[in-house]
């Protein structure tokens, strides 16, 4: 049995290194696709378990520890509470902000003789990044006719806030497919449905 002359040995040489040379190019090109469909599948179920985690604070939103109201600031991007977030008996202060395109949450214990909220001692982590809703609201706020009554509160009156929308607009990189995806949950607010449609002081 012959051996390869050295002709068919450099066409098959020849023939390997443009294989090889293809498959390279065909990696590297979808190498940037595949690593922002990753990013961009880990930002949304990190965004899913941040909407649920909100959804769940604000189902245990109560009066603060010093008789404040339970609901602080409804705005468009920006969302504080009182609520019981873990097991002590104390009432936390809850902020959630969109800075940027990260999605912050802050949390403040109570402190002193007599008992108050010491801003300076709020403890602020990023938990959910990429999100893109740029000036749309991530929070939207209804009275307690919804959803009979869809109009949203603009501004939002405190105590008038019984129903709460989250939406969330994910892209890990705006300037690459995957396009954007939106996530989005409900909360109504229990703890405050005896005095729908009325104001009530603390």
């Amino acid at each position: 049995m012959k051996g390869f002359t050295v002709v068919e040995t450099v066409v098959v040489l020849g023939l390997s290194l443009m294989l090889i040379t293809a498959l390279l190019r065909f990696l590297v090109a979808g190498y940037p696709l595949a690593s922002v469909t990753l990013l961009q599948s880990n930002s949304n179920e990190t965004a899913r378990v941040q909407l649920k985690r909100i959804a769940k604070e604000m189902r245990q939103i109560r009066y603060a520890d010093t008789g404040a109201y339970p609901l602080v600031d409804m705005l468009p991007q920006k969302m504080v509470f009182y609520a019981n977030i873990d097991t002590d008996a104390a009432t936390e202060r809850v902020r959630y902000e969109l800075n940027g395109t990260d999605l912050t949450r802050a949390i403040l214990e109570p402190s002193g003789n007599p008992i108050t909220y010491n801003v300076a001692n709020e403890h602020a982590t990023v938990v959910a990044r990429n999100i893109r809703n740029g000036t749309n609201p991530i929070f939207v706020y209804y009275n307690g006719d919804y959803p009979e009554d869809t109009v949203a509160l603009t501004p939002a009156d405190v105590t008038d806030v019984k129903y709460i929308q989250f939406h969330l607009l994910i892209d890990a990189n705006p300037d690459r497919e995957p396009n954007a995806i939106e996530v989005a949950s409900q909360v109504q607010l229990r703890n405050l449905k005896t005095n729908l449609g009325q104001t009530t002081d603390p």
